[in-house]
């Protein structure tokens, strides 16, 4: 079991040394510690599987789905049944990860299309690589999806989950 989940960070870690705002953004931890994740499923998990041929990051990510422990943070008062069906991430490293540190955190995540993903506010920076590109959410202030600069300093990486209020 823990090497699928090290093959995983492998391939997290090449998206990561492949992209320069992530490298940017933060240095790879070199201290990650396995702890053997109990898992907790998600209804989102059969598409998160179905798109294993898509690269070798989701073929990784869809072999450790029935061995991960999911998170949901949000109640289905907050954002809906149809939000909770198509949500959920894995703490891949960081104090509550699969991979222990405390340098710091990376998630990985899965919005389905077409959800709003509510603008939120917290201390932490965060950056959501996707598959075609990679947008950083600095404080939760603003939705980089609508600034078309920082578009253009980011390279094609997915679709982008948006902090946005709508507006």
């Amino acid at each position: 079991m823990e090497s699928l989940f090290n093959h995983l960070l492998a391939e997290t870690r090449a998206v990561h040394d492949a992209t320069p705002p992530l490298r940017e953004f933060a240095d790879w931890p070199e201290d990650l510690v396995f702890e053997q994740p109990v898992p907790q499923g998600i209804p989102a998990l059969p598409t998160i599987e179905a798109m294993a041929g898509k690269g070798a990051l989701y073929a990784a990510l869809a072999a450790v789905c029935p061995h991960a422990s999911w998170v949901q943070t949000y109640s289905e008062a907050e954002v809906g049944r149809h939000f909770l069906d198509h949500y959920g991430h894995i703490e891949l490293f960081g104090p509550a990860g699969i991979f222990r540190t405390q340098a710091c955190r990376a998630f990985i995540g899965y919005w389905g299309p077409g959800l709003f993903y509510p603008m939120h506010d917290h201390e932490a920076e965060e950056i959501y690589p996707c598959p075609d590109r990679a947008l950083p959410v600095r404080g939760g202030r603003r939705c980089p999806c609508r600034s078309r600069a920082r578009r253009r300093q980011i390279p094609p990486l997915g679709p982008v989950p948006c902090h946005d209020h709508g507006g």
